[in-house]
């Protein structure tokens, strides 16, 4: 596995895509196996995946079968959309209530991976600018895009979340 780190440790961490390696974006079956074996031993039991194209179903069946995934396909650079940081943080919380690690992963997990990381912690009070400082200093380079760094500000003001 090319990244992996805690926000918060056996709660929610970022990695990169099971399987991609460094210089290569597609991934046999073996190294998934190896990388998703990697995050059960690591105590993840969720993966919240942002690629655009979810991991491979047959690999998921052999190797995955009992993670929880989700998969809210995001192009590359890009933000996730307001609906889709609502859908990804009810994911996180009810595995936090479940008591299992969650993990989110984009191909490099920093970008998107990081405006998911850091719209978690603007919910839980940190104004957008401490969340993605506080995760660059965990992650240097996530949130790597200004559009992503604008829709997270964005989506701090607009405080969606609340019901």
């Amino acid at each position: 596995m090319i990244r992996f780190y805690w926000l918060e440790p056996g709660i929610l961490a970022g990695c990169s895509r099971p399987g991609a390696r460094p210089g290569r974006h597609t991934a046999g079956d073996e190294e998934v196996a190896t990388d998703l074996a990697e995050l059960r031993g690591q105590g993840i039991g969720a993966l919240l995946s942002l690629t655009e194209s979810p991991l491979p179903a047959e690999t998921l069946a052999r190797h995955g079968h009992d993670l929880d995934i989700l998969h809210l396909p995001v192009p590359d650079f890009h933000p996730p959309s307001p609906e889709q940081l609502g859908l990804a943080l009810r994911f996180i919380d009810e595995h936090r209530g479940r008591r299992q690690a969650v993990a989110v992963h984009c191909l490099a997990g920093q970008g998107r991976t990081g405006s998911v990381l850091a719209a978690w912690m603007i919910r839980d009070g940190l104004a957008p600018a401490a969340a993605i400082a506080r995760l660059r200093g965990i992650c240097p380079g996530a949130v790597e895009a200004a559009a992503q760094v604008r829709a997270l500000e964005e989506w701090g003001r607009a405080r969606s979340w609340l019901v």
